[in-house]
């Protein structure tokens, strides 16, 4: 019954914020069928409610008491018991049904939208602050469940202000244009303040976004702020942004409660001009007291419901605006795409090349132009140079962050852009400089890349990391929790930590990416001796600063202004007396 895929939400940077709602509710649009019939039920019951009320107030007050018939009178207390059973059936019913599907649009929409960001590039996701980034995708579904629910109280209104529209024109059509002409006022002053309405929301919702975002990034910087003594200075501009948010809001308030407030002066006039109506035509003995009682319990139902109609229509606009701020995060292109025949890449010995490879961050500024390298399966070269030369970049190519302007990536004979991304991360195991780790225990973190691994298997990579010894010295072992980004682990404890998540990853190719850069020389060469474990029988790329790192490397390439100027062993490069023998002086001095 449910459809809980969203294929239907692909292809969200050419649909406006209704047109996705209306696909991510794929699956379930006979809801809004549903409500409609059960609205019709329910507003026929109740209007029948009405009807056998009236008819009973009537027999009472025309019958005299000898005539007074118990059966009559406990026929219609029992209709009116088994329509209000009938009702209460049918509503339990559809709320049980709309609150599983509210849920599951909800969460369908943040999947998408997760699955999305997932996708950008390592740039994108650079620049953009977690906690703001975290902010929207749960608004996608708190958004896209309001939406929803809006639009099913919209279907529900509908009988429910028709058919008792319908009663009253029987009764007296002066009253049904009335009540036509009211509703066309009502409508239009809802429409034209819920514009403005809609505008404060969505400025709002950007407010609380950005807000969020703040609160993330100190948090996670709550450690470095501690050290500066900026507890003040952080607090008052997180006041500052509190009070921006706070602005949005009270504007927000105050149009709505103006919206809200003028909508109730209208129903309250309406009522009172009904009622003078009414018991005018009474009066004159155009109408019996029995209609009057009826149009006024047709009105008393019929009023609450276009009143919560109104609401509705505002609260779908306001709402949709937020929703289009959050859609705005699909639009945002796609700097990699995986190709739509993609297969997976089968993965061989590692062999890697570069043929002929321009890319460039900026347009006219490239970084590699007609750039060519290839690395043998099993070699391990290490890659030096002057920072901006193009080493890191180099890296981002492989792992596909970027895509090349012109040429080719190839690993083991096929193109990185033929493959699909997951194959392609799931063929690289990745070490750098600040190994980030999950808020969770020592072993989740090492089954990472693995999460079918055993616990003796995770053991024994922790063993060949080196890693076995100082978590056995923890509290609680290997189920220890790490901190956030593994806070509680010194840098190289974290390394190998990360060295075992890699040896348990079992890919063919390693690249390391200043893996020992930030360690004191005493842990470098614990981390190097783990590293030279891992290493075995795989393609290694190793980038770092510290070139005695490379002394077990099989080739050194040198980089420069995105050119290979040396290449060879690190023995015959140091006999050249060339641009890696003086770097190497340098460190040595």
């Amino acid at each position: 019954m449910f459809n809980i895929k969203y294929e239907e939400l692909k292809h969200a940077s050419d649909k406006s914020a209704f047109r996705f709602f209306f696909d991510a509710c794929k699956g379930f649009r006979w809801i809004f069928l549903f409500d409609v019939t059960y609205s019709f039920l329910n507003s026929l019951s109740k209007i029948l409610v009405a009807v056998i009320f009236a008819k009973l107030i009537d027999y009472f007050s025309t019958v005299s008491i000898t005539a007074f018939s118990w059966q009559t009178a406990m026929l219609y207390v029992c209709e009116i018991f088994g329509l209000f059973l009938f009702t209460n059936s049918c509503r339990f019913i559809r709320e049980t049904t709309d609150e599983k599907a509210r849920s599951l649009i909800g969460w369908r929409a943040q999947e998408y939208a997760l699955s999305h960001i997932a996708k950008q590039s390592s740039a994108y996701l650079k620049e953009q602050k977690s906690g703001a980034l975290a902010q929207r995708i749960n608004n996608f579904g708190d958004n896209c469940w309001s939406v929803f629910l809006s639009f099913q109280r919209i279907t529900s209104c509908f009988w429910l202000i028709i058919i008792p529209l319908y009663i009253i024109g029987k009764t007296d059509l002066g009253i049904m244009s009335l009540v036509l002409a009211f509703g066309g006022i009502s409508i239009l002053f809802s429409f034209y303040a819920s514009r403005q309405s809609a505008t404060i929301n969505k400025e709002a919702e950007k407010a609380e976004t950005a807000f969020n975002g703040e609160v993330t990034d100190a948090l996670s910087n709550i450690l470095l702020i501690k050290t500066f003594g900026a507890e003040r200075r952080e607090n008052e501009k997180l006041k500052k942004d509190i009070d921006d948010v706070n602005a949005y809001n009270i504007r927000k308030s105050k149009i709505e409660n103006i919206i809200h407030g003028g909508q109730k002066a209208l129903i309250a006039v309406f009522q009172i001009t009904v009622l003078i109506i009414s018991l005018n035509l009474w009066h004159k003995g155009i109408i019996k007291a029995a209609d009057v009682i009826l149009l006024l319990l047709l009105l008393n139902d019929f009023l609450p419901h276009f009143s919560r109609l109104l609401v509705d229509v505002t609260l779908v606009r306001n709402r949709l605006a937020k929703l289009d701020y959050s859609v705005a995060l699909l639009q945002q292109p796609l700097s990699v795409i995986e190709a739509q025949n993609a297969r997976a890449l089968k993965t061989g010995k590692g062999k890697i090349e570069f043929q002929n490879i321009r890319f460039g961050y900026e347009s006219g500024k490239d970084v590699f132009n007609d750039f060519n390298l290839t690395i043998n399966a099993g070699e391990k070269v290490g890659i030096v140079g002057r920072s901006g030369g193009g080493k890191s970049t180099l890296i981002n190519l492989l792992q596909r962050n970027y895509d090349v302007l012109d040429g080719k990536i190839l690993i083991d004979g096929q193109d990185i852009k033929d493959v699909t991304l997951g194959s392609l991360k799931r063929a690289l195991a990745v070490i750098a400089q600040d190994s980030i780790l999950f808020h969770r225990p020592i072993k989740q973190n090492i089954a990472f890349g693995n999460p079918k691994a055993t616990m003796r298997q995770i053991k024994t990579a922790a063993q060949q990391a080196q890693a076995d010894e100082f978590i056995t010295e923890t509290p609680h072992g290997y189920l220890t929790i790490t901190g956030e980004r593994g806070v509680q682990l010194s840098g190289g404890q974290r390394q190998r930590i990360a060295i075992a998540r890699a040896i348990l990853k079992k890919a063919p190719i390693l690249i390391l990416d200043e893996a020992t850069s930030a360690l004191d020389n005493e842990t470098e060469n614990e981390v190097i001796d783990a590293l030279n474990e891992l290493m075995d029988g795989k393609t290694v790329i190793a980038i770092t600063h510290r070139l005695s790192t490379h002394k077990n490397m099989d080739r050194i390439i040198v980089i420069d202004n995105g050119q290979i100027v040396e290449e060879g062993t690190p023995e015959k490069l140091l006999d050249k007396k060339g641009k890696f023998a003086k770097l190497w002086n340098l460190q040595k001095g």
